[in-house]
């Protein structure tokens, strides 16, 4: 089995470099325009979808596959930023994890938070799933990032770029 991950498309608050977390905002006309160009690029016939509620991922799928019905799944959302949502970036992705693990954040996730909820989708679907079954999931950099971590043993922190993506496989059956 192939999970492919694909992080969201270029939203409004990406392009203006602010934190975004859950703030549920929209894609720019450019993410949805090279969502679109990845959607031709494509050639796997997915035989499950799922999808972050937010709607920037709900626009990056129906740029991609316009007739998708998924699955939306909460476990896949952004992580919280807490009182940061909203600002201009100003700390390094170093720093904000530091700020993170100690709790200095307020309101703000931690890694153990987003790892264990992002672990708890991928291993339901690793036990839901036994064949060659090809697996979409559109999501964000903070989960992606926590697969990394949790599922990828030479795993580099290096931020996730707007329509990455990332396969992981299960060969066990």
């Amino acid at each position: 089995m192939d999970i492919i991950f694909i992080r969201h498309a270029e939203s409004e608050y990406n392009k203006a470099g602010l934190l975004t977390g859950r703030i549920d905002c929209n894609l720019t006309s450019k993410g949805i325009e090279d969502a679109k160009l990845l959607g031709t690029t494509l050639n796997i016939n997915f035989d499950v979808v799922y999808c972050s509620p937010l709607k920037r991922t709900k626009q990056t799928l129906k740029a991609i596959l316009p007739n998708c019905e998924p699955i939306y799944d909460n476990r896949i959302i952004e992580r919280s930023f807490g009182i940061l949502e909203g600002m201009k970036k100003i700390y390094t992705k170093k720093q904000i994890t530091e700020l993170y693990n100690n709790g200095s954040i307020l309101g703000a996730e931690s890694n153990n938070e987003i790892d264990k909820r992002v672990s708890s989708f991928v291993n339901e679907i690793f036990k839901k799933y036994h064949n060659n079954e090809n697996i979409l999931v559109i999501t964000h950099g903070g989960v992606l990032n926590s697969i990394k971590r949790n599922f990828i043993s030479d795993y580099n922190p290096i931020s996730t770029n707007n329509l990455s993506i990332f396969k992981l496989t299960n060969n066990k059956k």
